[in-house]
């Protein structure tokens, strides 16, 4: 006599709540993509200059807070029709060698949302790892991104910068940098509807 198999309740139940736990699984997964990317996607990718620089000029900032930045020169710069279109601020930022800090000069847009781009005017650094923060491959990660800059392997919400192996401290640095010229630009002159963006 063959024996039938016989159908449990408890099978049944059990195949439910996997096939449930797997759905919802997903929806959180699917959703937390999602959520990531309005909120970080338009960091991960340059974004276009809407300007062109044709001149600059230095203003005065000794009544400003210049100092809680570690900024030391601001240029307005101009199109060429005249108009103020972008900052270019000069600031500075402990790194590896706290003898010496780090000068960085970081061109921001008018409004204070969009880094143009860096330039590193003095530094330095160890030899071979820290002085790589001058090299092209580094500084042009910079170039044309939104405002503030992070580290790439960071939960904060920002541009990723793609630190130097070995040389974090003074990849740091240059990022503590730009996201202090960027603040002191937001402050003091970018206007009040863009600055709190």
């Amino acid at each position: 006599m063959r024996k039938q198999a016989h159908f449990k309740k408890n099978s049944l139940t059990w195949l439910i709540s996997l096939a449930v736990m797997v759905v919802l699984s997903a929806a959180v997964i699917v959703g937390c993509v999602v959520l990531d990317y309005i909120q970080n996607g338009k960091y991960r990718n340059p974004v276009e200059i809407s300007f062109t620089i044709a001149d600059t000029k230095e203003i005065d900032i000794s009544s400003t807070n210049a100092g809680d930045y570690n900024v030391t020169e601001v240029k307005e710069a101009y199109d060429a029709s005249g108009k103020v279109v972008a900052y270019v601020v000069t600031g500075t930022a402990i790194g590896y060698n706290t003898e010496v800090p780090i000068e960085i000069e970081s061109t921001i847009s008018a409004d204070g949302t969009i880094l143009a781009s860096i330039d590193v005017l003095q530094q330095e650094e160890t030899e071979y790892l820290g002085v790589r923060i001058k090299e092209d491959a580094f500084k042009n990660q910079f170039a044309a991104r939104l405002l503030p800059v992070v580290p790439l392997k960071s939960d904060e919400t920002g541009s990723p910068i793609d630190l130097i192996s070995g040389s974090t401290i003074s990849s740091n640095a240059v990022l503590e940098a730009v996201n202090n010229a960027q603040a002191f630009v937001a402050e003091n002159y970018a206007p009040a509807d863009t600055a709190a963006q």
